[in-house]
């Protein structure tokens, strides 16, 4: 304590704590000697000091040297790790979830993947864009503009799509009227089904003049 007390500076203290004098001071020449020629191994140089004359531990020597830097070992070198293996392409029903609704109803960890899906195949992100097209024309009755989606459609090379153009072809009034008015077939097709369960009821046991009252008088 009284050292440090009369100590006017740290630097004071640290000149003091280098050059204090230690147990190893006389054979510091051949431990230098032995450090440049390579033997960095402290105990071992602790080990070759004169038994008789020095009385210091392996700490001392360690302490000696402490300015030096002692040379990094080789790291050894592991093999590189390997890539990572490739994500498994997106199952066809989950790619349909993310390029068929419109892309602002889309949350916004979804939305990324529509925008992928469509970069990473061009054909796909055309049979999407048509196909949202003409489901806004189902909804908004826009049947006038049947016409130029057609030619849209023939003007890419989509297989599938130009087949259901070819079929809207053949069907033209029909696929007309229910692009452009509210009448719906539902009934109808209602009534068909209905029949159709009644008759399945009879196991057809029953002729016409039976299932003609069944279907007649039943709710």
């Amino acid at each position: 304590m009284r050292r440090f007390a009369r100590a006017r500076s740290l630097d004071e203290l640290l000149v003091k704590a280098t050059n204090r004098a230690t147990t190893v001071d006389e054979d510091k020449t051949y431990l230098h000697q032995r450090w440049n020629a390579g033997c960095h191994d402290i105990p071992q140089l602790h080990r070759e000091l004169p038994e008789p004359g020095f009385t210091g531990d392996v700490q001392c020597v360690r302490h000696c040297f402490r300015p030096f830097k002692k040379p990094h070992s080789p790291r050894p070198k592991h093999p590189p790790a390997p890539d990572p293996e490739p994500r498994p392409a997106p199952k066809p029903r989950r790619v349909v979830r993310w390029i068929m609704p419109n892309i602002a109803h889309l949350t916004e960890t979804v939305r990324p993947n529509s925008r992928r899906s469509g970069a990473a195949c061009p054909e796909l992100d055309a049979a999407a864009r048509h196909v949202r097209d003409f489901a806004d024309m189902m909804r908004d009755l826009r049947g006038e503009l049947l016409p130029s989606w057609k030619e849209r459609v023939l003007a890419d090379d989509l297989p599938a799509l130009q087949g259901l153009v070819n079929g809207l072809r053949r069907d033209h009034d029909a696929v007309s009227a229910a692009l452009t008015t509210s009448w719906r077939s539902g009934q109808v097709e209602g009534q068909v089904t209905r029949v159709k369960l009644l008759k399945h009821m009879g196991f057809g046991r029953a002729n016409l003049g039976p299932l003609r009252q069944r279907v007649l008088h039943s709710p």
